[in-house]
């Protein structure tokens, strides 16, 4: 994988895309943070967190999140949605 900064090639790119589909949680190296793809725009991919955040990354950025990763934004979504509720986390 390319290190921030260095150019990437298409090829490089295509060849990662097909690791990734809309819905996967994906950790983002760039924004060091775990999100959901959203959608793919080219080499870029459109990423979510639970709380509303919504940004784009190049494709070469992310990789499958590991275990410990998901939990992580599953337990940001319930934090949220306590938030929202206004109940106070327990």
């Amino acid at each position: 994988m390319p290190r921030q900064g260095d150019e990437v090639s298409s090829a490089d790119w295509t060849s990662t895309l097909p690791r990734l589909a809309v819905g996967m949680v994906v950790y983002d190296r760039r924004y060091d943070m775990p999100a959901t793809i959203a959608d793919f725009d080219g080499p870029m991919v459109c990423l979510t967190r639970p709380t509303g955040l919504a940004w784009q990354s190049h494709c070469a950025s992310v990789r499958p999140a590991t275990a410990y990763e998901r939990r992580q934004l599953r337990a940001i979504a319930r934090l949220h949605a306590q938030r929202q509720r206004g109940a106070a986390p327990a």
